[in-house]
């Protein structure tokens, strides 16, 4: 297989810290002189919420922090308000803490809810490697933490959940080869894995894979740029498409990049083009079944925010209770993709 790989890399600009009540990269070193105070402010900030939920702690009940990754992307807004429900169901509060996308961001945040001894974490690692120590800290201080879907590297957490990324890759392959109709020599754009980002590689990894083993002689053009923003991923999608005209398809393998990229193409006027996208939303599954079977957005894997936030809340009980401890990095919940086509989606429930 031929693989063309550049990269479009754009600065990283610190995101400040949000904090929502209940209701995807850098190092740690990343922070500019120039941000420090605005950094410090917002830090004092996630403190004071850290220390309202403590507050609420003490009157017996248990108190569980969710992280996601940034609350601008889908997953993460449906992943925070069905972890929130369990939560509450068991009787417990919940409050979630917003890094924006941000490592360094994440890495505060976590730090003040060890300080404010809540009773648990469920986050996702923005940072694979860096999280390996951020986990130990919480660790030391005896709160148990629960990974989804981006998990740290060594694989340390006292449980963890994730979907079969490397099955989803495949899955899209599998689609981007029937909507082209087993073109043996076309060429394929996609956005490129963040190695920080674990699930983002398994992804690219099941669909470069499956495309090796069964159409070798596929061109694959893999690119990406830093700013994973939905303007970000329309300008990077205008640009490939003006880079390379004669693409015959897309896979991104994330929502807002997937929406971005279709839109692009619309605009461009490349309504032959396809686009296989990631996370199987509410928003692709609207288009799909506006435009109807010929939908050049044909299809996206997915993974259910709601199943996973309650198997993160579960796990995270069955630690409290003592009866699950986690043997070693292989042991993980490790959940089967669901695939959301044009054809199925008048009947698709992905929570089914």
């Amino acid at each position: 297989m031929k693989k063309r790989i550049s990269s479009l890399l754009m600065a990283i600009v610190m995101a400040a810290v949000l904090l929502a009540g209940c209701g995807q990269d850098a190092s740690k070193e990343t922070k500019e002189a120039g941000a420090e105070e605005a950094v410090a402010e917002e830090a004092a900030a996630e403190e004071a919420g850290a220390e309202d939920a403590g507050t609420e702690n003490a009157g017996g009940g248990k108190t569980i922090a969710i992280v996601p990754w940034d609350m601008a992307e889908t997953f993460a807004v449906d992943f925070s308000h069905a972890a929130e429900e369990a939560i509450e169901e068991k009787g417990w509060t919940c409050v979630v803490m917003d890094p924006k996308g941000d490592w360094a961001q994440e890495y505060t945040i976590i730090e003040n809810l060890i300080t404010q001894k809540v009773d648990g974490i469920i986050y996702t690692a923005i940072d694979a490697d860096g999280a390996n120590d951020l986990v130990a800290e919480v660790q030391a201080a005896g709160i148990p933490i629960v990974g989804y879907d981006c998990l740290a590297s060594a694989g340390v957490e006292d449980a963890a959940v994730r979907y079969d990324d490397t099955k989803g890759g495949e899955m899209a392959a599998e689609e981007m080869m029937k909507a082209l109709e087993g073109k043996e020599d076309a060429q394929i754009v996609i956005f490129e894995d963040d190695p920080s980002i674990s699930s983002s590689t398994r992804r690219i990894e099941g669909f470069t894979g499956y495309m090796e083993e069964n159409y070798p002689n596929v061109e694959i053009i893999l690119n990406r740029s830093q700013d994973k923003t939905a303007d970000g991923c329309y300008i990077w999608a205008t640009d490939m498409i003006t880079a390379y005209p004669d693409a015959d398809g897309f896979f991104c393998y994330w929502s807002e990049c997937t929406m971005a990229t279709y839109n692009a193409l619309q605009d461009a006027e490349k309504t032959d083009v396809y686009v296989v996208g990631y996370d199987a939303t509410t928003e692709q599954q609207e288009l799909m079944q506006s435009v109807g079977a010929d939908c050049r957005l044909y299809a996206s894997p997915g993974m259910s925010p709601s199943k996973m936030a309650a198997q993160c809340v579960d796990s995270l009980e069955s630690i409290f209770d003592g009866s699950y401890k986690r043997s070693g990095p292989e042991d993980m919940v490790e959940l089967s993709p669901v695939l959301l086509t044009a054809e199925n989606a008048a009947e698709f429930d992905i929570n089914q």
